[in-house]
């Protein structure tokens, strides 16, 4: 009456048989009724399974998110700190062109330089006391540059090979025929002194002329020098050195 639809309904024969009489005539029983149900409808009950599946990914996604960045964070933090120590390390590169100058004497005498140890030194007014000569160092062209000027010679304060150099110009106008000129060059390491260059002149005087001659001396050699090795120049007729202080000079540079 509301729509619904009602199964049929099928009544059973309370004697439990057919009637003999049909049985007799041969008509078969009719089917034994039974009741329709509507298909069942299988319902479906939700679980808080899934819910619970989709937090626990997301929670999963969030601590990856979280990991990557702390380890990227970490490894910018450890280039930094590398880049810093390697800056720590390198020496600071500083050049200064003025060249500087040692003056006076110092027994345990060390400097450090930015350029190769050199000196160059001039000639001045010699003593006739001392056939070691004494050398201008601070005017003109002379300097010291890692090399300590002292007493006449130059001392030595950096191993190594070395070019050492010294000219004289000798000049008079007087001689006589068997006079020599020596020009010589020496180191003093320790308590000895060994010879490092010699030139011997002879025959140069015409005795016959009371005319002004010359003579000049070049010497310039490598030698292997030690630290505190003292380079000294010694001639045999200091007083006949020309006038010319740049005439005469003295020097020596360490080679790279």
């Amino acid at each position: 009456m509301h729509g619904y639809t009602y199964p049929p309904v099928f009544t059973v024969d309370a004697a439990g048989g057919f009637q003999r009489q049909h049985q007799a005539e041969g008509i078969e029983p009719p089917p034994i009724p039974c009741w329709t149900f509507p298909p069942a409808q299988v319902r479906v009950k939700k679980s808080g399974r899934v819910t619970n599946s989709a937090g626990c990914l997301l929670i999963m996604v969030l601590l990856t998110i979280f990991a990557a960045m702390g380890l990227g964070a970490y490894q910018i933090r450890k280039l930094q700190t590398e880049l810093l120590q390697m800056k720590e390390e390198m020496p600071p590169q500083t050049e200064s062109n003025m060249p500087q100058k040692q003056i006076g004497y110092q027994q345990d005498y060390v400097r450090e330089t930015k350029h190769k140890p050199a000196a160059h030194l001039i000639g001045q007014t010699q003593d006739n006391k001392s056939k070691t000569l004494k050398w201008e160092s601070r005017h003109g062209r002379a300097f010291t540059d890692g090399i300590l000027y002292r007493d006449g010679g130059l001392q030595v304060n950096d191993t190594g090979l070395y070019f050492v150099y010294s000219r004289v110009q000798f000049l008079s106008t007087f001689c006589k025929p068997r006079d020599s000129l020596n020009h010589i060059v020496y180191i003093k390491r320790g308590e000895r002194v060994i010879k490092l260059m010699n030139d011997h002149r002879e025959g140069f005087c015409q005795v016959s002329k009371n005319e002004l001659w010359s003579a000049g001396s070049h010497l310039g050699s490598i030698h292997q020098l030690r630290q505190y090795d003292w380079v000294f120049v010694n001639v045999s007729e200091p007083t006949r050195l020309s006038s010319d202080h740049q005439s005469n000079y003295f020097g020596l540079f360490k080679l790279p």
